[in-house]
Formats: structure tokens, sequence, C-alpha cells
């Protein structure tokens, strides 16, 4: 609904702004005018209408419950514009107000007659007008008559803005004469506060005088007798003594003086309280005072309380949140640097959290952070502080000067608390917990022992998801080479320098190449070349190896349409997967949309796991992951098979279609019976479960022939070639040509790369 135009709005609104009548509560006078108003035209409302910049809002209402409406709705917003009176004599019928919600429904106006009403600066800030359900209610000859009313209302205001000013000129002068009226000392101070009261002490009779004020912050009737040892007994008990001295010392010393206390009324209610007094010299006439004012805080005591609650607590768990935990441990730490004592920090993740809030919502995982919040805090003690540190991670401060053992009991009740079973939908969830701590005997700052806790933490994490680890110093080596990694493989990928080796995957029998692997390779700036391995701690990180993974990926999706019609007899290209791709639940998804984009059908792609993947905490959403790519079609290979604990356990559990028996093997292969016996009994397991078997690591030549005696149809080594380039491939024009020498390699012989 469009508006009309007011010339110069801005000012207009700053003058009635200026009024400060806005949203005070009702006046008798104006309530009169509007009562005077529907009484005199017969009509169902009179208002006085003033209009701002968003919402035109009702100083006096007669007839009309409502406050305010919005302004683009307003008929005396059309009588402003004007700055003459509006007559509406049927809204139903005017094109202005027809569909105005005010008319179509309550208070269903028909007849409207508004007169305007300027600001003592001249600016037309409103109406005064009547309004009735009836059309055709009034006529040209009620206008005069609503003028009369109108400048009526005008006088008021003006009455209004006389009073405000003469108020500022009254608190205006009270300043400037403080210095004057030194027996007036107590309104003054008065004036710069709410709920107060004044009170005087003379000295030499120590008789008290008390204002009205005074007696109701304490509860009493007016006048009652009453001795400064009274007054001073109303305070709580631990307040009482520190006052007496204070008031005393003022008497002595003739200094002023402030303090805030609790007190209890005479109906037994608290009260916080804020007094200052100061000393007045007495002359010939008066004796020495004691004169000041008492002010009731109690409600900005509440107020500035809930405020410091909701600026440190966390909203949902209802522990210290990390802005809170900041200032308290930098508080610990000074404490520290006095007593000499250590200060220990414990940073505690839940594993498996993430499995819930994908399995269950966020609306669950929200109620198991607020469970195990209320366990963590029932279990510790009250010189133990704890804080949700972000996410599903909390870190907790143990007393001053604990030791290595007082955190491991505590991490003990703590991990206990988190593994007590959640029952969700009918079902037994169980959580655990990875904790890091650091303790320190000498002062270092907050950050630092956060960031040691977090490293401790992390390499629990990596050893043995579930366990408390310490910070040591062997911990900055790593951190140092993963960073450095880390940088590296940034860099890389940033430049471009990140490349797919492809290794061919050769049948035995025929020695044609049916698979290629697509390893990472990256290239330094000196021009020499890493390999996965070399860059191992970069590869951890889930961050890294997500943004390796994108990276490998795209190069498959690039270069297979290049390097497949080469290739009579390949079969697929193979791409290795991280722990953080197998937890992550759109993993399968977003791999199988990008095969369908590249236009690679899914049978020709393979993926790597290592069993070690296999064993994480969210064993369930890493097998329905391996579970949506073996059903559409992508084959899963055991990588390093041999190696893990629970080899047995992962081919049962998990769609393997491919087992790789572990280069360690294959090295020992011709040399240790013992590792003869391993691969014969791998390979014979491997054929009986009907799942396909490569021996990785081929480097001899006795080697491939023994494996072919034992039934391994499948290698993978420098003997049967080397990682290359999907332009080194192309650029050789092979077509899977048989290229394996027909001589021996012996153990120094260069490797022959069956691509070329």
């Amino acid at each position: 609904m469009s508006e009309p135009y007011i010339s110069n709005d801005q000012a207009r609104v700053a003058s009635l702004r200026e009024l400060r009548i806005l949203d005070t509560p009702p006046e008798p006078t104006f309530d009169r005018i509007t009562a005077l108003a529907a009484n005199l035209f017969d009509a169902d409302i009179a208002l006085v209408s003033l209009v701002d910049d968003h919402r035109q809002w009702f100083l006096s209402r007669h007839g009309l419950e409502a406050s305010e409406t919005p302004r683009n709705i307003a008929f005396c917003l059309h009588a402003v514009a004007l700055k003459t009176q509006l007559h509406v004599r049927d809204a139903r019928t005017d094109e202005r107000f027809a569909d105005n919600p005010l008319v179509c429904s309550e208070p269903h106006i028909r007849s409207y007659l508004g007169y305007p009403i300027k600001s003592p600066e001249g600016e037309f800030i409103g109406t005064l007008n009547v309004i009735d359900r009836q059309a055709h209610k009034f006529d040209n000859c009620d206008v005069d008559k609503l003028k009369a009313l109108a400048e009526t209302v005008e006088v008021l205001l003006a009455a209004h803005r006389q009073r405000l000013e003469k108020e500022e000129l009254v608190e205006t002068l009270a300043a400037k004469n403080e210095r004057v009226l030194k027996d007036n000392r107590i309104f003054v101070q008065a004036e710069h506060a709410a709920r107060i009261g004044s009170w005087e002490i003379n000295c030499d009779t120590q008789k008290l005088t008390w204002s009205d004020g005074v007696y109701k912050i304490h509860g009493l009737p007016l006048g009652k007798p009453i001795s400064l040892d009274d007054a001073i007994a109303a305070y709580d008990e631990p307040d009482r003594e520190r006052v007496a001295a204070i008031v005393g010392r003022a008497m002595a010393e003739r200094s002023p003086f402030q303090f805030e206390g609790d007190l209890t009324t005479a109906d037994g209610q608290s009260r916080k309280v804020h007094a200052r007094g100061e000393f007045l010299l007495g002359d010939d006439k008066t004796p020495d005072r004691l004169v000041g004012i008492v002010n009731d805080i109690t409600e900005s005591h509440h107020a500035k309380a809930a405020l410091q609650h909701a600026a440190d607590v966390d909203s949902l768990t209802d522990l210290y949140n990390r802005h809170a935990f900041d200032r308290i441990l930098g508080q610990t730490i000074k404490r520290q640097r006095t007593s000499k004592c250590a200060i220990a920090v414990l940073l505690l993740d839940l594993d498996g959290f993430k499995a819930i809030n994908d399995t269950f919502g966020h609306l669950v995982g929200d109620m198991v952070l607020e469970e195990i919040s209320g366990r963590l805090t029932r279990c510790l003690t009250d010189d133990v502080i704890v804080a949700r540190w972000g996410g599903d991670e909390f870190v907790f401060i143990a007393p001053l000067g604990s030791t290595r053992q007082d955190v491991e009991r505590l991490w003990e009740k703590l991990n206990a608390a988190v593994q007590e079973p959640f029952f969700i939908s009918g079902r037994k969830l169980v959580l655990h917990a990875t904790g890091g701590a650091e303790i320190s005997n000498e002062p270092i700052g907050g950050r630092e022992l956060i960031r040691r806790a977090d490293l401790a933490m992390y390499d629990a994490k990596k050893r043995s998801s579930g366990s408390l680890q310490f910070y040591g110093s062997d911990l900055e080596k790593f951190n140092q080479e993963k960073q450095e990694a880390i940088a590296q493989v940034r860099e890389a990928i940033d430049t471009g320098r990140l490349y797919a080796g492809y290794q061919p995957i050769v049948d035995l029998l025929t020695e044609e190449v049916v698979g290629l692997e697509a390893l990472m390779r990256l290239r330094t700036r000196d021009g020499s070349e890493l390999t996965a391995s070399n860059v191992m701690p970069a590869i951890l990180d889930p961050h890294i190896s997500r943004e390796i993974g994108e990276q490998m990926m795209g190069f498959i999706c690039s270069d297979y349409g290049g390097i497949a019609p080469l290739m009579d007899h390949l079969r697929y290209i193979s791409i290795n997967a991280t722990e953080a791709d197998l937890l992550s639940r759109n993993y399968a998804q977003s791999i199988l949309e990008r095969l369908e984009r590249a236009g690679i059908a899914p049978q020709h792609v393979t993926l790597e796991v290592t069993e070690t993947m296999l064993m994480v905490n969210d064993y369930e959403t890493a097998l329905q992951v391996l579970s949506e790519m073996s059903d559409a079609g992508v084959q899963i290979a055991l990588d390093d098979f041999g190696t893990g604990y629970s080899s047995l356990t992962h081919l049962r559990d998990f769609p393997i279609d491919i087992v790789k028996i572990d280069q360690s093997f294959i090295k020992s292969l011709c040399s240790s019976h013992q590792s003869r016996l391993i691969v014969q009994a791998m390979i014979a397991m491997a054929r009986n479960l009907n799942i396909e078997v490569i021996a990785e690591g081929i480097e001899r030549e006795s080697q491939r022939e023994l494996l072919m005696q034992m039934g391994c149809r499948y290698g993978q080594g420098f003997l049967l070639g080397v990682p290359q380039t999907c332009g080194t491939i192309v650029a050789a024009g092979l077509k899977n040509r048989r290229t394996v020498p027909t001589t021996k390699a012996t153990p120094q012989s260069r490797p022959t790369s069956v691509l070329g």
C-alpha cells in the first residue's frame, strides 16, 4: 500500500520526537479531549494520532483498544501530507482506502474526519480525528468544531514542551548551584539515582535521621524512631561489621565513603543497596554531620547478574562458555604465579557424537550434550572449573597444585560418566571420550596451555581413541612436521604442483594391464618428486586429506577418457580413500555424482581402504559409505591386507571385492618360509570367499613366479611398472601391448614398466 508523499519528513519526525511524548503513559487531559470529541460528533472512535517514521501511535484513544498501527495504513498520514483536514465520507468507495486493513477488518472504518496537529515548531506531526463504522457520518460543518479541539491539543503539546524545558532548566540550575547549596547535597546526589532516600547522622549525639525513602527501602513505618545500631543491624551478617567500620572511619577521618551491601527488610525481603556519604563540618549553629543517600539497586543488580550470566554461560549446556573460560583461566594463571603451584588443563572430546547428530538429528544431539554436561558437572568437585569449549568438546581446570595422578583420577570419573549408556528411540547407545591434558609448573599463557592439551588430545585420538594423553615435548616435533607437511601440500595444491601418478596393476599370467592405481604425487619448487609417505602427517589431517581426495578424483575424471582407449584390457582405476572420507556421509553421493558428470561408469572405479580406516569409532557411517559405493558398482579393495588387527572381521562385515596383500609379506616371500605360508593362506582364503587378490610390492621376477605358482592372479610393483602421469601414458601411445621383459629381472635390475 503506497504512502502519500510528505515533504521534509525527516524534519517533521525529528520535531515530533523532540516532544518526548511517544510511548508515554496516558494523560487525563488528552483523554478528556478524545472523550469529548467522541461525544460531540457521536463517533465510535476518537483519537489523537501521532505519526513517526514507521507507525502511527495514539497519544489518546477513545473507543479503540489498539495503541498503534503501521504507518502505511494510517488515514491520518494523508491529512499530514495534505497539511489540512481530511474528510472521508465512505472509505469503501474511496480508492485510497477501499482495500485498507482498517476498512476491511476491525475497526471497519467507514467515515473519517481528521484535522492535522502541529508541533511547537510548526511541523505537522499528527491529527485529532473521529471515526465511525457508518458511512457519511460527518459533514463539512463538523470541520470547524474539530479544528477548535485540534488547536486545544496543540496548546497542550506546547505546554508539555514548556514543562520539559522547565524541568531541564531546573536540573541545569541545580547542577550549577551544587557548591553553593552545601546543605542540599542530598538532593544533588539523589537526582542521579532512583529509589533513593537520604539520611543524616549527628556526629555529637549519634542521632540518625531518615527520609521517607529510606523507611520505604527498609520496609518500616514512616517516622518510626531508628538508631544507628538498628540501621547497621539491618544489614546481613557478612556485611554488618564492614558497614559499621566504614561509618566509624568516616566520622573519625572526616572522609567521604560509599559501599554496597545486602540487607533484609522488616518484612523479610532481601535488598541490595548502594550507600554514599560525606562529612560536613559544623559551625556555631549546626553540629558536625555525616550526610548521604542510600539507593535500592536490587533490580539493577539482578539485571546485571542476568546479563553477566548470559554473557558467560553456554545456552545449551548451562556450562561456562569459551569467553568466560578464558577469563577464569587468566585469573587462575595469575594465582599460579603467586602460589608457584602447578596448573592443569584437560580437554575432553566426545567420540561418536557426530554419528548421533547424523543419525538422529541435531535436536537429539543437543539433548545428548545437555545430558553429558549434567553428568560431567555432577561428578566434579566445586574446585574444578568446566566449560563447553565448542561443539562436543569440554575443557576443565583442575585445582592448583594437581598432580598427574590427580588429573588421571579426574579423567577416570569423567570418562565413566560419558560412557553411561543412552537410550534413544529404543536403542542403546554408548559414547566414549578422548582426552588431552597439560600440567605446567611454569606460568605460561592460557592459549599455550590449551594448545598443548589440544595437541595431546589429538595424539590420543591417533594412538588410541577413548584414552587420555598428556602433553610431552615429543608431540611438538610431530606437530611441527605436520604443519610443515600441511604447508607443503597446501602450496602444491594452490600452485598446481600436485598430480596423479598411475601405477599399473597387471595380470601376472597374460601380462596385461587390468587396472591403474592413482597415487598422489607432488613436485617441490626444486623439482624433486614427493610421494604420499613423504607428507604423511599432512594426509592424516582430515581437512587436507579431503582436499587431496577432491584433487585426485578430479584427475581421474579428467584423465580416464584419455587413458582408457589406449588399454584394451583396462578394467578400472583405483583411488585411495581416507578416514575422513569414510566418516563423511555425503562422500559416496559426491563421488558417484562426479563420475556420472564425467561419463565414467562406477564399475570402472575401485575405492581402496586400509584396515586401520575400518577401525574408526563411527563404524556405522563407514559401513554405510562403503555399502552405497558397492551397491552403485564401485569395487572396494582392502589395502595393506594382513597388517591390521581384525582382517577376517573386515572381510565379513564390509563389502570387500579385492584384497591387496601388503608388500611386507611379498618382500620376504622368497626368503621366509613363514611368509610363504602366510601368503599362500591369504590367497586360498580370498579365493574361497570369491575375493580377488592383488600382490603389492613385486620387485623381483622370482617373487612374480612364486606368486603365480600360489595362484595369485594379479600384481603391482616396480617390476611391473612405476607410477606415470597421464601425459606420459598418452604420449607413449601404447594400447596395453605386452612389454614385460622376457628375461628375468635381477634384484639390481632397473624396474621395467608395462607402460613403457
